[in-house]
């Protein structure tokens, strides 16, 4: 269990320390990649699989029992869960896998993204609680710490990406649209 928890939590070390870098030097691009066939796409993708992996597998391996959680909240933490993750999914879906992971196919402004500018990062973090919750085990909780910390550090990232590609467009969406939650503000 040592060993997962070491993969899991090096990988998720790894990428946030390499976020936090390129937030200063900008010359680093490491979220969003430049392109796919780039070192940054190709570490990025093969550590947060490396994190994401060995974090199912300590999910298992930590895991108490469900006599050792009370019943309740294995079911808040689980139906956070499938919530969560599930429309993560239905929203990575909406905007296109392209398009999630740093190419131009276009501005999304509608659907959900008319109330936040990155509802995916939003409802995955809810799927975290929940894994955490129904899991109930610090290690876990310690990875998805991380994990949630480049979640929160990614939009910042990504804003000046967007702005670079869309322009007036995408200034113009981010005066209405709060970065995660709040209000939309009308500005015609």
């Amino acid at each position: 269990m040592t060993f997962v928890f070491a993969l899991s939590i090096t990988a998720a070390g790894i990428i946030l320390c390499l976020s936090v870098i390129s937030l200063f030097a900008r010359d680093l691009q490491f979220w969003p990649p430049p392109d796919e066939s780039s070192w940054q796409s190709n570490l990025f993708w093969s550590l947060f699989r490396l994190m994401f992996g060995s974090l199912m597998v300590l999910c298992v391996l930590d895991y108490a029992g469900i006599d050792a959680v009370p019943l309740f909240q294995t079911i808040l933490g689980t139906f956070m869960a499938v919530a969560g993750f599930g429309s993560a999914f239905a929203l990575t879906y909406d905007l296109g896998w392209g398009n999630a992971h740093g190419s131009t196919e276009g501005l999304k402004t509608d659907g959900w993204y008319r109330w936040s500018r990155n509802p995916i990062y939003i409802v995955t973090i809810v799927g975290m609680i929940g894994l955490g919750v129904a899991i109930n085990s610090r290690l876990v909780n310690f990875v998805l710490v991380i994990w949630a910390a480049f979640y929160i550090l990614a939009p910042f990232l990504e804003e000046p990406w967007l702005e670079k590609h869309y322009g007036d467009s995408f200034r113009a969406y981010k005066q209405t649209v709060p970065r995660f939650l709040g209000r939309t503000v009308d500005r015609t």
